[in-house]
């Protein structure tokens, strides 16, 4: 009979041995839902390569202590719904202790409500501030918000561009009409008046009647608010029209779907104010990424995939000290103050919003290469 038990307690010990090394062996799932389809994946695309990128370099480190890591992404399409869908899917089937959602502001307000009930740390980077000011203490921005790059379009156009009467053209959502609120308010209290406000649908093809209306107006500069194909579309109308003031875009303008779709002559006078430049000729971090991203997708790394993929590796930092409980992970990124990414150094405030510069680019002559005119930095 002890002989008996003995071998029952050695089968049961040798049972929860094994456990416990598949336990130790099994990847954590990380979810993310991203554009893959439809007008949104082509900033979509930029994000699923850098995560997918962020995957191997962090398992090929060693992973999370020993645990590799495995990437779920499920498609957020173009509307909110299906954000919404795509986020309810993973808490649901794959249970993560961990999430990325889109780049749209629309798509996180609509999906917000999902994650607090989920209770799962969240990075995004939709720039619209409304989506941090509903105070939802599981979502962190990974971007500097639509107000730090509308306040760094004002500042950079009264110190550099010496305009006095601007125009604003927006896409007509919460992103939109959010910075271009935001430039309102701002070149009021610079005490200059908006030479005219127009804005257009996401599924527009025309803007020569608001570009016409904003010219009429007399505006010396114009504040465009943009996604990637429309951004592109509205800068090549702008020449094709002949508007001969300078223009002043938002990031989603210079990703390389939007370059791919102008020529040089569409950005000539074209100045943008984007998350963080990808410059591959500062060297260290900056350089590695930039040429492994280029050597494995075959096009230039950008902003919006960058902040992925520092996103990514802030996660990781977090699951490597407190592990893959949600609340403690969630705990720990609102503690981040100085975490050093390679195109930002990361400080998550109260409202869990993490970035406050940006960067100032303009084509070189002639090209459709950027270079950095200078770098904006506010509280």
């Amino acid at each position: 009979m002890a002989q008996t038990r003995r071998t029952a307690l050695a089968l049961a010990a040798a049972f929860l041995a094994a456990n416990a090394v598949r336990a130790a062996e099994e990847p954590i799932a990380i979810g993310a839902t991203v554009p893959t389809t439809g007008p949104l994946s082509l900033t979509g695309k930029l994000y699923f390569n850098t995560l997918t990128m962020a995957a191997e370099d962090i398992n090929k480190a060693g992973g999370i202590k020993g645990r590799p890591i495995k990437l779920v992404i499920e498609d957020a399409g173009a509307s909110n719904s299906t954000a919404v869908s795509a986020f309810v899917k993973l808490v649901q089937e794959t249970k993560p202790p961990f999430a990325f959602l889109t780049s749209y502001s629309t798509q996180n307000l609509a999906v917000a409500p999902e994650v607090a009930k989920a209770a799962i740390p969240v990075m995004y980077s939709g720039g619209a501030d409304a989506v941090a000011e509903n105070g939802n203490p599981w979502m962190f921005r990974i971007r500097p918000t639509d107000s730090i790059a509308a306040r760094a379009m004002v500042q950079f156009m009264t110190a550099r561009l010496k305009a006095t009467k601007p125009g604003i053209l927006s896409i007509q959502n919460d992103f939109g009409q959010g910075g271009a609120q935001v430039a309102a308010k701002r070149l009021e209290d610079a005490g200059l008046t908006v030479a005219a406000r127009e804005a257009y649908g996401q599924n527009d093809k025309d803007f020569s009647a608001q570009l016409l209306r904003l010219r009429s107006a007399g505006a010396d500069v114009i504040f465009v608010f943009c996604y990637p194909a429309d951004g592109a579309l509205l800068l090549r109308q702008a020449k094709a029209l002949g508007l001969k003031m300078p223009i002043v875009a938002s990031s989603a303008a210079f990703v390389p779907a939007a370059l791919q779709l102008l020529s040089p002559a569409d950005l000539d006078n074209v100045w943008g104010v984007v998350d963080a430049f990808v410059d591959p000729s500062v060297g260290g971090r900056m350089k590695d990424f930039a040429e492994r991203y280029k050597a494995k997708f075959g096009t230039d790394a950008d902003a919006y995939g960058l902040a992925y993929y520092d996103g990514a590796m802030l996660m990781a930092d977090g699951m490597r000290e407190v592990g893959t409980d949600p609340k403690a992970l969630r705990d720990w990124l609102a503690g981040v103050k100085t975490w050093p990414g390679i195109g930002h150094a990361y400080a998550f405030d109260a409202k869990g919003n993490g970035v406050r510069d940006v960067a100032v680019v303009k084509a070189k002559p002639g090209s459709k290469t950027l270079e950095a005119i200078t770098s904006v930095k506010l509280d």
